[in-house]
């Protein structure tokens, strides 16, 4: 063989592995892209999971913010019809004679004036006919049921239309006076 066979050849040699080299180094870079790309993929596979996560968090978040929400409207709603019908309701109870004896005993009489305004006073403001209409209780003092009867008509009389709707004892004891405070030395 010749010498320029054996140039030839080992030339052939020398681009066959510069060739093998680039090819080694080209099946390289593809491998890193490949793991760049599979590596990005799984930051989008964790961003999208995360992502959903969070959606579901907050589509759980929603629906029991929607749930507490109706269930305070309709606490609401029923504290409100509460109120209304309690604000119709006066509480108040007013002492008829406040004068008693130790015999004497509680009793709460409910009397009402279906026509206040026209067969007492005229001028009535809405809210005091409103309250005779409606039934004032008071605070008696007397010894039996028909003594407390004959106290609350002899002030509030049949026949001018006031009507005493119930008269029942109160087992409540009822309040006592205040005691005036006891007066302070004078260090004069």
């Amino acid at each position: 063989m010749s010498i320029e066979l054996y140039v030839i050849l080992a030339l052939a040699a020398v681009a066959f592995g510069m060739g093998l080299i680039r090819a080694f180094h080209a099946v390289e870079e593809s491998r890193r892209r490949v793991a760049k790309v599979v590596k990005a993929k799984r930051g989008q596979v964790d961003r999208l999971r995360r992502a959903g996560r969070t959606s579901l968090n907050l589509k759980r978040a929603i629906r029991d913010g929607k749930r507490r929400l109706e269930q305070t409207l309709l606490a609401a709603e029923e504290a409100e019809t509460a109120f209304e019908a309690a604000e119709g309701v006066d509480h108040r109870v007013f002492v008829l004679d406040d004068r008693r004896t130790k015999a004497d005993q509680n009793w709460l009489a409910m009397l009402n004036h279906p026509d206040f305004t026209a067969a007492i006073n005229h001028n009535a403001l809405p809210e005091l006919a409103q309250s005779w209409q409606k039934g004032r209780r008071f605070l008696v003092f007397a010894v039996d049921v028909q003594k407390a009867r004959e106290k609350v008509t002899a002030r509030y009389p049949e026949r001018l239309g006031y009507r005493v709707v119930s008269l029942v004892p109160q087992t409540v004891p009822a309040p006592t006076p205040a005691k005036a405070p006891a007066a302070a030395p004078s260090r004069l």
